[in-house]
């Protein structure tokens, strides 16, 4: 059995094991492959996470841009007087920005 930790600069990401069914079957040159594999899997995987943040983040700007229009239109506010309102809205009922967000954009309202 091999195990390495798979991290980067930023972040520890895990861990990858592998096992042989033959006893000393690893050797150097195959630690040395291990060690290759786990760097690229982590660079691999911390990349991945980073395109579905990022992702993510596009989604929940649209949606908070949707839900100000709403509010702009039915509340006649200004762009940052309707992101004050869902701010606002968030913070007092402990509710994450991108939910009231949502909300706003499933009901056309906070009410």
């Amino acid at each position: 059995m091999m195990g390495f930790l798979l991290f980067t600069e930023d972040e520890n990401l895990g861990a990858l094991s592998l096992y042989s069914r033959e006893p000393g079957a690893f050797t150097p040159a195959g630690e040395l492959a291990g060690f290759l594999l786990a760097s690229h899997a982590a660079v691999a995987f911390s990349s991945a996470r980073t395109h579905a943040q990022m992702e993510q983040a596009v989604a929940t700007r649209h949606t908070i841009g949707e839900a100000m229009g709403i509010l702009m239109g039915s509340r006649h506010l200004t762009e940052e007087q309707a992101f004050d309102v869902l701010r606002r809205y968030s913070q007092e009922n402990n509710v994450e920005l991108r939910e009231v967000a949502r909300k706003v954009c499933a009901h056309g309202s906070l009410d």
